[in-house]
C-alpha cells in the first residue's frame, strides 16, 4: 500500500509539473503573440521564419535604395529641365539680338542677361543632393563637378563614373548621369561641345556683331540634347516606380507568410489554456483528497 501510494504521488506530481510547464508555455505565447518561443520548439519552422525575416530585410534595403535613387533622379531631372529653360531663353534672346532695331544699349542688356544665364548654368551643373554630394561629378561626388578658372574658363572636375544602386536580386538603377555625358557632349556640326562653349559662342557674337548660323544651331541642338537627357532620367524614375510597386507587393506577401509561420492563434491558445487550468485544478484537488485518506478510509 505504501509503495503504490508513493508511486501514485510521484506520477501525479510529475503530471502536475508537466501541466504547469504547458500552462506557462501557453501563457507566454499568448503574452508575446508568437507561436514559437524558442527555436528548439520547432527547428524547421524556426529556420523558415529566419529565412523569411532575412528576405523581408533585403526587400526593405531595396526599397530604401529606390527612395535614395529617386531623390537623386528627381534632382537630376530638375537640373535638365532648368538647363532646357536656360538654353531656350538664350535662344530667344539671340533671335531678339539679331533684330536691327536694337540699340547698342539694348544689345548690352541682352548680353548681360545671357552672361547671367551662363552663371545660373554653373549653379545647375554643380547641383548637390541632400547629403551635399555632387550629382554630376561621376564618382568624385565630394567635389564640384565644374570649376571656373581664374581666366573664366569652366572646366569639368569630375569623371565618367556612373552610379547605380541595387533595387532587386538581379536589377540595378542608375541614380543619374555623369556631367561629361550631360554637359560636355552637346552635338555640334562635326563634334561635341560643352554647354558653356555653346553659350560662349553666342556671347562672342555680341563682340563681332554677328551670330553665326552654327552658334544658333548648336543652341537648338543643345535644347534637344538636354530634352533627351531629361527623357532618359524620366525613364529611370519610371523604372524605379514600377520596381517599387513590385517590391511593396512582395513585402505584403512576405509579411503574410511570416505571420502564418510566426504569429500565434490566440483563440486556440486561450481555449487550450482554459482546458489546462481546469485539468490542473481538478488534478490538484484529487491529489489533495487522496493524500488525506488513511487505511481506515479503505476498510469502511
Amino acid at each position: 500500500m505504501q509503495i503504490s501510494t508513493k508511486l501514485f504521488n510521484q506520477q501525479t506530481l510529475e503530471r502536475l509539473s508537466e501541466l504547469h510547464g504547458e500552462i506557462q508555455n501557453r501563457q507566454a505565447r499568448i503574452a508575446t503573440g508568437k507561436n514559437l518561443l524558442h527555436a528548439s520548439d520547432d527547428p524547421i519552422a524556426a529556420a523558415n521564419i529566419s529565412v523569411a525575416k532575412e528576405q523581408k530585410q533585403e526587400l526593405a534595403r531595396y526599397l530604401d535604395n529606390i527612395d535614395r535613387a529617386k531623390n537623386k533622379l528627381d534632382l537630376s531631372e530638375g537640373a535638365m529641365k532648368h538647363t532646357v529653360t536656360i538654353l531656350t531663353r538664350i535662344y530667344e534672346l539671340t533671335i531678339q539680338a539679331e533684330n536691327d532695331v536694337n540699340s547698342p544699349a539694348d544689345r548690352d542688356a541682352i548680353k548681360m542677361e545671357i552672361t547671367q544665364l551662363k552663371e545660373s548654368m554653373l549653379d545647375v551643373v554643380n547641383t548637390e543632393d541632400a547629403s551635399g554630394q555632387a550629382l554630376f561629378a561621376g564618382y568624385k561626388v565630394n567635389n564640384n563637378a565644374f570649376e571656373k578658372d581664374v581666366d573664366g574658363t569652366i572646366q569639368y572636375m569630375g569623371d565618367r563614373g556612373q552610379n547605380y544602386l541595387k533595387i532587386a536580386e538581379n536589377m540595378t538603377l542608375a541614380t543619374g548621369i555623369d556631367g561629361a555625358t550631360a554637359f560636355l557632349r552637346v552635338p555640334s556640326e562635326n563634334d561635341h561641345k560643352s554647354v558653356f562653349r555653346v553659350i560662349e559662342a553666342i556671347e562672342d557674337g555680341f563682340e563681332d556683331g554677328d551670330f553665326p548660323d552654327i552658334a544658333i544651331t548648336d543652341l537648338q541642338r543643345g535644347i534637344e540634347h538636354f530634352t533627351l537627357q531629361q527623357t532618359y532620367i524620366g525613364a529611370q524614375i519610371n523604372k524605379a516606380n514600377i520596381q517599387e510597386e513590385a517590391l511593396q507587393r512582395r513585402q505584403i506577401i512576405m509579411s503574410e507568410n511570416l505571420s502564418q509561420l510566426e504569429d500565434a492563434d490566440l483563440t486556440k491558445l486561450v481555449t487550450e489554456l482554459q482546458t489546462m487550468l481546469v485539468n490542473r485544478d481538478a488534478a490538484t484537488q484529487a491529489f489533495a483528497k487522496i493524500g488525506q485518506q488513511s487505511l481506515f478510509d479503505f476498510l469502511r
